[in-house]
């Protein structure tokens, strides 16, 4: 469990990214608060991904990739030379659109995390991966057949046990990047209430172009459009008293 912190977890100052010559983002400038669901929406290929696999450094894998700008985490540049990216990448945690069980039983898919933080025996494995399922609302479902393959679960299940993976080396930030865009509507409303549930203890980013959705969940929200954040704020003036146009027009579905 997270200790509370004081400020923002994230800030981002006039941040500019490119792939090659082309400018994904452009002067990107925002605060994440912690123990909050902080939701990115906007219409396809506006920058929601690109931004989030920024704070993870996910983009240091992406070929002809550049930035400038400042991220800081906990008040510490993430991108300044010597940076610790493993420990970066263990405390911002990711669940992607689709999800990848590993080709191991469900217990090792949990158990994974743990391990590579070094936890090994027995018994505290057992109760690392037995505490991370019950947090993403998939114990009683999966107890049974615990050593199984994971391709025996539906999809939504599939995808909690991936974000029970991603909960087993206690992360400060876990970013969902659409984690419903492959649900059918009663996985996804377990999804949502999972969120809620884990706003208590962890910082969540939700990536979402599902307009409905980011208002049931989010606390704040900003509003990305070809590149650029036209507004951010709390999610209820988002949704009900935007300041400008081209928001109002993409919450009310007249945009993108």
């Amino acid at each position: 469990m997270q200790t509370k912190k004081k400020g923002p977890i994230l800030s981002i100052h006039n941040l500019n990214v490119w792939y090659g010559d082309n400018q994904i983002l452009d002067s990107l400038s925002f605060e994440v608060q912690p123990r909050q669901i902080t939701a990115l929406i906007g219409p396809a290929n506006c920058g929601k991904s690109t931004l989030v696999r920024c704070f993870n450094r996910l983009n240091d894998f992406t070929p002809n990739f550049r930035f400038n700008g400042e991220i800081l985490f906990n008040g510490k540049d993430m991108y300044k030379k010597k940076t610790d990216v493993t420990a970066i990448r263990k405390k911002i945690g990711m669940v992607f659109r689709k999800p990848e069980p590993f080709r191991c039983s469900i217990y090792e898919n949990v158990a994974y995390g743990a391990r590579i933080a070094g936890i090994n025996q027995a018994s505290q494995l057992d109760a690392v991966v037995q505490k991370s399922l019950q947090r993403s609302g998939l114990w009683d479902e999966v107890e049974p057949i615990l050593h199984g393959n994971p391709e025996q679960l539906s999809i939504g299940q599939q995808q909690r046990l991936c974000i029970a993976r991603a909960l087993t080396v206690e992360p400060e930030i876990l970013i969902f990047d659409e984690p419903c865009g492959e649900l059918d509507p009663i996985e996804t409303v377990k999804i949502e209430n999972l969120m809620r549930d884990l706003r208590n203890d962890f910082t969540l980013i939700f990536v979402t172009n599902k307009r409905r959705q980011a208002a049931r969940v989010s606390d704040s929200a900003g509003f990305l459009y070809c590149g650029e954040l036209i507004e951010f704020g709390s999610t209820e003036k988002i949704f009900t008293n935007p300041q400008d146009t081209r928001t109002e027009q993409y919450v009310t579905g007249r945009l993108g």
